[in-house]
């Protein structure tokens, strides 16, 4: 699920940009507005984590340092993931409409799980979780972002040159991506409730920022994207998503086939268990059904109904053999499974030993 590193995957073309009138040239961050109240004078690496994490190659995880190559810190932290490819067909997980404020999410009963993943932002649970990234401190620094997020002189996002790397689409994702905070947090209830669950970075003596100071950022978003609403990612057009239909989605359209998005288990206990429910509510179904035909043959009106016998004997037959055929499917996906889990624990555990052995050679004392 997490993405590859920059340098290893293609980015796709944009749709031509809106010839609306725009507060900065084609291809530049628009946002100027300092949420911490002023310029801060640190380097350029100090907003940024103390690490991350990215697929240098299928299957192997690499922790680096976001300092050492931003652009490629950049376009891992700004990936979508697996909802670039399903892009049209969000509409079956949410509808197009702004972000809900904070406070009514609260009233909801959902409660606020804290992701560092950009494909997670604003996907919920039926169990009433609700994911949302928090905001990184560099997305807020305007000097960053108009060092980092903008593409180079003579870039045109939708046919970009091939000798130049377009920032287009990581600078569409930051920018929808911020529209969403402004649509959760509209409000000074809102505020408090993002500065409570840590949603927003802190001054550097840990204050929260100045609820003026993003009522003034978030004017001047909304007046971008009043003013140009393409510079907005097309998949925050969508802001919350149920992630159930993006596990049904991801099952159908990408290969290999019935997987989830996110696994909603992490022991094969869990699977059976979760699995186990509602068939047994099922199988409660199908005995009050049965229940029911009984006694319907049983009484005189019935009991010579050659359709209502047939119907009996077609749904008798389907009592029987459903449940086995389901705990049949769900053997074989904990089987499917494992066959995709074990060659990465076995691999892994042979990398375990050979760094153990190699260290033991090294810290073998001389004689």
């Amino acid at each position: 699920m997490c993405p590859l590193s920059p340098e290893s995957r293609r980015r796709p073309s944009l749709p031509p940009m809106s010839h609306m009138a725009m507060p900065c040239p084609l291809g530049q961050w628009p946002l100027k507005t300092d949420v911490f109240g002023r310029r801060q004078e640190e380097g350029v690496g100090d907003g940024l984590p103390a690490v991350y994490r990215y697929y240098a190659a299928p299957g192997k995880r690499v922790v680096g340092n976001p300092a050492d190559d931003i652009p490629a810190f950049l376009g891992t932290q700004l990936s979508l993931g697996g909802l670039a490819d399903m892009l049209k067909h969000l509409w079956l997980a949410g509808a197009e409409r702004p972000a809900t404020p904070l406070h009514l999410h609260v009233a909801l009963g959902r409660q606020i799980a804290i992701v560092d993943r950009m494909d997670l932002h604003l996907l919920w649970y039926n169990k009433g979780r609700l994911f949302v990234k928090s905001v990184p401190r560099f997305l807020l620094d305007p000097t960053f972002c108009s060092s980092n997020l903008q593409c180079p002189d003579g870039c045109a996002c939708d046919d970009p040159p091939t000798d130049t790397w377009c920032r287009g689409i990581e600078r569409k994702v930051a920018l929808g991506f911020l529209y969403t905070y402004v649509c959760l947090i509209s409000s000074e209830t809102d505020f408090h409730i993002a500065n409570e669950t840590r949603l927003l970075p802190r001054n550097q003596d840990d204050s929260p920022i100045k609820w003026t100071d993003w009522k003034a950022f978030a004017r001047e978003l909304v007046e971008m994207h009043d003013r140009n609403p393409d510079m907005v990612h097309p998949r925050f057009l969508r802001a919350e998503l149920r992630l159930s239909r993006i596990d049904a989605i991801h099952r159908l359209t990408r290969l290999p086939p019935f997987r989830p998005y996110i696994r909603g288990w992490r022991s094969y206990s869990t699977l059976f268990r979760d699995n186990l429910a509602w068939m047994a509510t099922a199988a409660v179904f199908l005995a009050l059904v049965l229940t029911a035909m009984q006694v319907g043959l049983a009484t005189q009106r019935l009991q010579n109904n050659i359709t209502f016998q047939q119907a009996s004997y077609g749904f008798t037959v389907f009592a029987i053999l459903g449940p086995i055929c389901a705990f049949g499917l769900v053997v074989l996906g904990a089987l499917f499974n494992l066959v995709i889990d074990l060659p990465a624990a076995v691999f892994g555990r042979r990398r375990n030993r050979a760094a153990r052995g190699t260290w033991g050679q090294v810290s073998q004392p001389t004689p």
